[in-house]
């Protein structure tokens, strides 16, 4: 028997789903405020099973659940399309659903504009396209009950989904990715019996040594044993040799530079193999419409977001109960059965022996067999370089003793520098270079300390703090910059933005336990490679996101924002600021760092 949830006044039906969702509004649209609550909680604590104290890994591709990017952005994202189906009800041509390759098809969410590809494929076709970067399978499920389609009238459907559900086969397997593909598909032709439907398969990407790669292809497999197209209303649009070469290696000029997202040539296959497919039901024609993309300025204000969305806050971030140092969300990471040493320096041996492990095999989760990226960056964990070091055994932990014995040695600090590479870049660091010459103009008369580590993460900050990196000091300002190498592995892995936002907490929830009467400044993230795509978006997204934490609550926190300073008015880097044009900065990009950053430490010694 059917279970249909009715709460709204014309409710779309809902898929009778392998394990019910937990949601208190399953379908529906605007959310009530119940709803709203329960998906401002990180995504992993809404899983199936969660509810029980269960682990059912291999029910999440097929039960509806919000995705989460850090505050209300994901759900402000599907509003937005909400609002854009709103404005656009009826019959359409082509509905476009799935994650960020479908959205580059061209999308409400960007520039409004269909690619070329397209255009010259279906020059007169009425698309929608309601892709969003990042879904997985069940985020689809959950948008589709949630007002992501209503009102629509689509001759034909385009689902193209499960990319991002291969960060998580390790812990569900290829064959519920499948079935989460399956769902999509069932929920579709439920609420659109009329259409007509092609599946396309999974692409590949990275490379044939990469467990991604070959878990696409057994996902694949696990796709053709479903027989989806014994619906006579579906067609898979398998296109997996369209994009390898016969050595089974990707076909560089297809991709974008990450190997995953197609260049405009990928597309124009894509759409070459999907014309074929797509003409039966068109005829050859549109709707005489080529085009149904607003704007970003008309989807402003969304129409349909529920009024009591919630509003991440900066609360206290709890302690051990000695007060010395912070408990981290990942409860085994406190017990002990990660690392040999919370805290404290010089390490035993026993840690010196774990620390030098590969930094993949010290990851939460990976010592009982499971993939939690989402507490990677709040999970103390220490660097790994391939270089060595005959004292310490990675050059890693070398840069980090020699850190402590600057910060010992300096006595009274005015500034300490704690980040990454362009923190790094400043000088005055672990390498023996003197400072730059924008850093001895703007604050040579200050007794500067830079704890800088190229490759630095949230997590390796946090490792550091906790083991040693500021013993004993007091700097009057901490100046802190960490991010932009977490943000690949937003991108590539799966970590929620939530969870870099809270890594960022955790990193100066630490810095003000350890050195209370410091000020700290926090600069968010420098605008890196391309601000409108793949990393460079998440960048943005991570900076954004940090604005509802309201770190700034406590008077002696900063938070520093050089985005428009670096970037034009169109939103593109200023790359003649950059040494590499995308990442590292030169020397007049470190000038007007520091003309800004100057201003914020002047205000703070002040206080």
């Amino acid at each position: 028997m059917r279970r249909l949830f009715i709460l709204i006044a014309t409710p779309l039906l809902a898929l009778d789903y392998a394990h019910q969702p937990a949601d208190p509004q399953p379908t529906g649209w605007p959310l009530t405020p119940e709803e709203t609550a329960f998906i401002a909680k990180p995504e992993y604590e809404r899983r199936p099973g969660r509810e029980l104290n269960q682990h059912l890994p291999h029910l999440w591709p097929e039960v509806p659940s919000a995705g989460t990017w850090g505050g209300t952005s994901w759900v402000d994202t599907h509003a937005k399309l909400v609002t854009y189906v709103q404005r656009n009800p009826g019959p359409c041509d082509v509905l476009l659903v799935g994650d960020s390759i479908t959205q580059q098809w061209g999308s409400p969410l960007d520039k409004g504009i269909l690619n070329d590809a397209w255009l010259k494929a279906f020059p007169n076709a009425k698309t929608i396209n309601i892709g969003i970067g990042g879904d997985k399978t069940q985020n689809v499920l959950w948008r589709l009950d949630h007002g992501g389609v209503e009102g629509l009238k689509p001759r034909a459907i385009v689902l193209m989904i499960g990319n991002n559900n291969m960060f998580f086969t390790p812990e569900t397997g290829v064959s519920a990715a499948a079935q989460g593909v399956r769902a999509c598909l069932a929920n579709l032709r439920e609420k659109f019996p009329e259409a007509s439907i092609v599946v396309a398969k999974i692409l590949p990407c990275h490379n044939p040594k990469v467990r991604f790669y070959q878990d696409i292809l057994l996902t694949n497999l696990e796709i053709d044993k479903l027989k989806l197209d014994s619906d006579s209303k579906v067609k898979v649009l398998d296109l997996t040799q369209d994009f390898l070469n016969a050595d089974g290696t990707i076909k560089q000029n297809l991709f974008s530079h990450d190997n995953i997202h197609l260049s405009l040539a990928g597309y124009a296959v894509y759409a070459s193999r999907l014309k074929p497919l797509l003409d039966p039901t068109l005829g050859g024609k549109g709707l005489g419409t080529a085009v149904v993309l607003p704007n970003q300025d008309a989807l402003a204000k969304p129409i349909a977001v529920s009024e009591s969305s919630h509003t991440t806050t900066s609360g206290p971030t709890p302690k051990t109960p000695d007060g010395k140092s912070l408990l981290y969300p990942y409860a085994p990471y406190n017990l002990g059965k990660l690392d040999s040493q919370l805290t404290g320096w010089p390490l035993t041996e026993a840690e010196t022996i774990w620390v030098n492990k590969e930094e993949y095999t010290r990851k939460p989760g990976h010592e009982v067999n499971k993939h939690l990226p989402e507490m990677w960056f709040v999970t103390p964990t220490a660097g790994h370089w391939s270089e060595k070091d005959a004292t310490y055994g990675n050059a890693w932990l070398a840069h980090h003793a020699t850190n402590i014995a600057n910060v010992q040695a300096a006595g009274a600090i005015d500034i300490a520098l704690l980040g990454d590479s362009i923190t790094q870049g400043w000088g005055g660091g672990f390498d023996g270079t003197p400072f730059n010459a924008a850093w001895q103009k703007y604050f040579g008369g200050l007794k500067s300390v830079n704890l800088g580590i190229g490759g630095d993460r949230m997590e390796h900050i946090l490792w550091r703090l906790d083991h040693g990196a500021l013993n004993g000091a007091s700097p009057k300002i901490i100046v802190l910059m960490i991010g932009v190498n977490n943000a690949p592995l937003i991108q590539a892995n799966g970590v929620p933005v939530s969870a870099a936002t809270q890594g960022i907490k955790l990193c100066v929830a630490n810095l003000r336990l350890r050195c209370p009467k410091s000020q700290v400044i926090l600069v968010k993230i420098l605008p890196a490679f391309d601000p409108s795509k793949e990393v460079g978006a998440k960048v943005r997204e991570v900076n954004a996101a940090l604005d509802s934490l309201k770190l700034e609550a406590d008077p002696q926190v900063r938070v520093l924002d050089l985005g428009d300073a670096f970037t034009h008015a169109d939103g593109t880097l200023k790359s003649e600021l950059y040494s590499d044009k995308y990442l590292h900065l030169n020397l007049n990009g470190y000038e007007i760092f520091a003309a800004k950053l100057k201003i914020a430490v002047d205000s703070a010694l002040k206080r």
